[in-house]
């Protein structure tokens, strides 16, 4: 006789096989849905239910279960969201009737707000990255532009606020003739205009210059070319590269990465005054409730946001001792 256990396995995995044809899951995916959906079934298993007779109250105790393991929000609702998926194939391959998932809300999402560098600290990385150019002017072509590397996608990224996937995808031809704006395509292939500060068009045009002494790169369509390929540099070599230079001054624990420069350019427009729209337009959200996140502000700047910029802090009182 087959054992029941063997039947739900066979089950299983002919589901989430289904699954992955009709969805055409990476091999990742389909490690991270199967987890889930064992997860689910050792835990009803220990409870004596069928996973294929589960109830929408069982349900809420495995959620309630995962809770009290202190699962992340997000975690939780991917795992709702495979075994949701698992049931409604279940119910379309006809193994059971009804979705008992269908009830059952995902969890809010956590906003996480980001982390911002402060502008003292934004500058000191921008000014080290200059003095280290200025200083390896006698090196070697390649150590200087690694170097100018380095610092023109720091100078572009703060200057712009663009995602680090988008400069590095940029063709060489938008840079050429390049003024102080630049149209880019960004996430869901949506067009935005960038704009670029005195400091970062200057040391384009000093890439520019270096790039054209490596015959290596001539025949590369991209503004950061691979060093010895006809792709774009990678985002983890730019990440090793901001992370070396800031360990030259101690920051190696600030984690100054290109989507926390990102993250601090949108704050630090906000903090002097940019409109939402207005950033929201340039750092390229389709939606406002993304760029509403930077409007979070700590007790700490309200009462310096009253202290400088309230109309009445300009008002001299000439005899307020005699009221």
């Amino acid at each position: 006789m087959i054992k029941e256990t063997t039947v739900r396995n066979d089950v299983i995995n002919k589901i989430i096989n289904i699954i992955d044809i009709e969805k055409g899951l990476s091999k990742n995916s389909k490690n991270a849905y199967a987890s889930d959906i064992i997860l689910m079934n050792d835990w009803f298993r220990k409870q004596n239910i069928n996973f294929l007779n589960a109830k929408e109250i069982d349900f809420k105790n495995l959620f309630s279960f995962f809770k009290s393991q202190n699962l992340k929000q997000n975690s939780i609702n991917r795992k709702l969201s495979s075994m949701r998926q698992f049931y409604q194939t279940l119910q379309e391959e006809e193994y059971i009737q009804k979705n008992p998932l269908n009830n059952i809300n995902s969890l809010k999402k956590e906003k996480k707000l980001p982390k911002a560098l402060s502008e003292d600290l934004i500058t000191l990385v921008l000014e080290t990255a200059r003095e280290n150019f200025t200083k390896l002017k006698t090196e070697s072509l390649e150590k200087i532009n690694k170097s100018l590397r380095t610092l023109v996608v720091l100078e572009i990224l703060y200057s712009t606020g663009m995602r680090i996937s988008e400069l590095l995808s940029l063709p060489l031809s938008d840079f050429v003739n390049l003024k102080d704006k630049l149209q880019i395509k960004g996430k869901g292939d949506v067009y935005r205009m960038v704009a670029f500060n005195k400091k970062s068009f200057y040391y384009i045009g000093l890439w520019l210059k270096h790039r054209s002494l490596s015959k290596a790169k001539a025949n590369n369509k991209y503004m950061f070319p691979e060093k010895n390929g006809i792709g774009h540099v990678s985002r983890q070599t730019i990440y090793k590269d901001i992370l070396n230079l800031s360990k030259t001054i101690g920051l190696e624990n600030k984690d100054i990465s290109p989507h926390k420069i990102r993250h601090s350019f949108a704050t630090h427009l906000l903090n002097r005054g940019a409109d939402l729209r207005s950033l929201q337009k340039l750092l390229g959200h389709a939606d406002i409730s993304t760029t509403e996140i930077y409007t979070y502000v700590e007790p700490e700047r309200l009462r310096g946001l009253v202290r400088d910029a309230h109309p009445l802090d300009k008002i001299n009182f000439k005899n307020e001792e005699s009221y």
